[in-house]
């Protein structure tokens, strides 16, 4: 499926909480001197530009990154994050924003490893643009499902991949799970983020159940604003072999998103569920 392009949501609530997620984890990767990898499944174009016509003709930034800077919180949790989007619109305001393979490569070491997974043709060329002369980013032109399996386990051992289609193709609801359990059966200790919409009509829920399934520790954080009859409603992550104390982190740092964001009518849950195989 090759219409999906990003921009159009960069920098809305879902990558908000996506993203801080994204970067606490890195953290956490970073504590240990051995390297790691990162595969990013779904990598988009890797930095987006806020004034650009698909940015503007929505405005979710505005409602998302925009309206978080304003609440300028001081909880530590989100501080990576917030740190990092400062770092691509230093003296600009806030003009730019970095998608996934973007705040990897900027929060990775020189002996780490990021390896961006793109089908989409002009998606794709952006990221070629944006990391040819960088030596730790591998990429890949192909689609996420066929590709994964035989880029895990990589060389390094240590790290994670991130899984966030855009489900306009609703048997991926379906799809990933399997996706995910080929994954952890080549790469058991690796990190799975698998993000997903909340819609009214919650068809997230048979990816969630399974995934609850695969014989894993799995944490699932939701994030919701006010009611909404139709459109998005909130945004999941599931994290498979979340490392220890990332969800007191990501608990933090998600109430602080949903208090800045939708003030008393956001919530952030929280739940941990799976088994240790």
């Amino acid at each position: 499926m090759l219409s999906y392009q990003h921009g159009y949501h960069a920098g809305g609530f879902a990558d908000v909480h996506k993203h801080a997620a994204l970067c606490l984890l890195l953290a956490h990767l970073k504590q240990k001197p051995a390297p790691f990898c990162v595969i990013d499944c779904h990598a988009g174009r890797g930095l987006y530009d806020l004034t650009g016509e698909q940015a503007s003709r929505t405005g979710e930034w505005q409602a998302g990154i925009a309206r978080l800077l304003k609440a300028a919180p001081a909880n530590e949790a989100l501080r990576p994050y917030l740190d990092v989007v400062a770092g691509f619109n230093e003296g600009n305001g806030l003009t730019r924003y970095p998608g996934s393979p973007a705040i990897a490569a900027h929060l990775m070491r020189d002996t780490d490893r990021l390896v961006l997974i793109e089908a989409h043709p002009a998606e794709h060329e952006e990221l070629r643009k944006a990391f040819r002369r960088d030596r730790r980013v591998h990429m890949h032109k192909r689609d996420s499902f066929e590709a994964l399996p035989g880029l895990v386990p990589p060389a390094e051992r240590r790290g994670l991949v991130l899984i966030d289609p855009s489900y306009e193709i609703k048997t991926e609801y379906r799809s990933v799970p399997g996706m995910v359990e080929t994954a952890l059966h080549r790469w058991s200790s690796g990190i799975h983020v698998i993000w997903y919409p909340l819609l009214p009509d919650d068809r997230h829920a048979p990816l969630v159940a399974g995934l609850e399934v695969l014989a894993r520790p799995v944490l699932i954080a939701e994030l919701t604003g006010p009611a909404r009859d139709q459109g998005l409603r909130g945004t999941g992550l599931a994290v498979i072999n979340p490392p220890w104390r990332f969800a007191e982190n990501l608990d933090s740092a998600g109430a602080e998103i949903a208090r800045c964001l939708f003030g008393p009518a956001g919530k952030h849950i929280q739940r941990n569920t799976g088994v240790e195989s």
